[in-house]
């Protein structure tokens, strides 16, 4: 990865790992991303990696394959087409979020957090609307009343798939 971001124009878009890996880039594969912020963490590789649409794990997945000790572990954001995905690594403490609160309020404050378990969601979300909620329901109902408000104003709670 670093010499492709010395030697490539676009040196990193995640299709010239693939081709440099495995010679062409399979037409099956989505590969539109690139990566930043490049470390190395004693046996980890870090980065981020901005993609449009979807994440790249099956991309990821293509590219491991090459090396027998190398996987991928990620969380993975579109809130625009609603995808929510994640593949934690619990040992290592990486990714364990499991939900995600986006909200902007009926007085124009944006919020976003991210919680390991429902409950602890839910309470997030009647501190900061004054409300009690114990179902998802509850918190589409909350998002519409937040509208009603403010037209501006929305609440949703995502929660992230495990691929």
């Amino acid at each position: 990865m670093r010499k492709l971001e010395k030697e490539k124009e676009n040196g990193t878009w995640v299709g010239h790992i693939v081709e440099a890996l495995h010679g062409s880039s399979p037409k099956h594969l989505y590969m539109r991303g690139w990566w930043e912020e490049l470390e190395r963490e004693k046996d980890c590789i870090k980065f981020r990696l901005e993609s449009a649409w979807e994440p790249l794990y099956e991309t990821w997945d293509f590219i491991c394959k090459k090396f027998n000790t190398l996987q991928a572990y990620f969380i993975g954001e579109e809130p625009g087409c609603e995808v929510f995905q994640k593949r934690a690594n619990e040992e290592k403490g990486w990714f364990l979020d499991k939900f995600y609160v986006n909200a902007c309020t009926p007085d124009g404050e944006y919020i976003n957090e991210y919680f390991t378990d429902i409950d602890e969601a839910y309470r997030y979300i009647e501190r900061i609307s004054d409300t009690n909620i114990i179902t998802a329901h509850q918190v589409e109902a909350l998002n519409l009343t937040w509208n009603e408000e403010n037209e501006d104003a929305y609440i949703y709670l995502h929660e992230f798939k495990e691929v």
